[in-house]
């Protein structure tokens, strides 16, 4: 009986999981080729740093903060296909823990559609509150791809509800 109980807990929880991520809207960013989905329109910046075109997603609800950032660096001239992006990850991780308090948890390599990529879990204090956040870092082709998402640590179980809805909903454009 306990196991049955357990059963339907579970295919409940799956079910909201499912049920609440049709709620979420899907982005599509042709020049980013890029395709997600978050619970509400993101605001979205384009900005140009020495020659990197870049394009920013951001979306925050009452608890969680979600983000993904596109770098082109075709007027560059550099291509990931051909190159070692570990420099760039190592600068990109640097900048992610630069804030006072900020804590490196865990990093871990993550796979997907025959790219490696890095993920990073790292908390950081946000006024007298912890956070956590997750990134992870993608390179392809002339693109590097920052994808985020945090809220608070005390609810964390929600958060990685959210994390799987949301890195799982990343898809890359050809």
């Amino acid at each position: 009986m306990r196991k049955f109980i357990l059963i339907c807990m579970l295919s409940l929880a799956w079910i909201s999981g499912v049920i609440a991520q049709e709620e979420w809207k899907k982005v599509e960013s042709e020049k980013s080729k890029i395709r997600f989905s978050i619970p509400d329109q993101p605001i979205v910046q384009n900005k140009e740093l020495n020659g990197i075109s870049i394009e920013v997603f951001s979306f925050k609800d009452a608890v969680t903060v979600f983000g993904i950032v596109a770098s082109d660096f075709s007027k560059v001239g550099i291509d990931f296909t051909y190159s070692d992006p570990t420099e760039y990850y190592e600068e990109m991780k640097a900048g992610s823990l630069v804030s006072n308090g900020t804590i490196l948890l865990e990093e871990r390599s993550v796979a997907y559609q025959k790219m490696l990529g890095k993920e990073i879990e790292y908390t950081q204090m946000v006024g007298k509150h912890e956070y956590t956040y997750f990134k992870r870092f993608f390179f392809r082709g002339k693109y590097i791809y920052q994808i985020a998402i945090g809220g608070p640590s005390r609810m964390k179980r929600i958060l990685l509800d959210k994390k799987n809805l949301y890195f799982n909903s990343v898809e890359f454009l050809q």
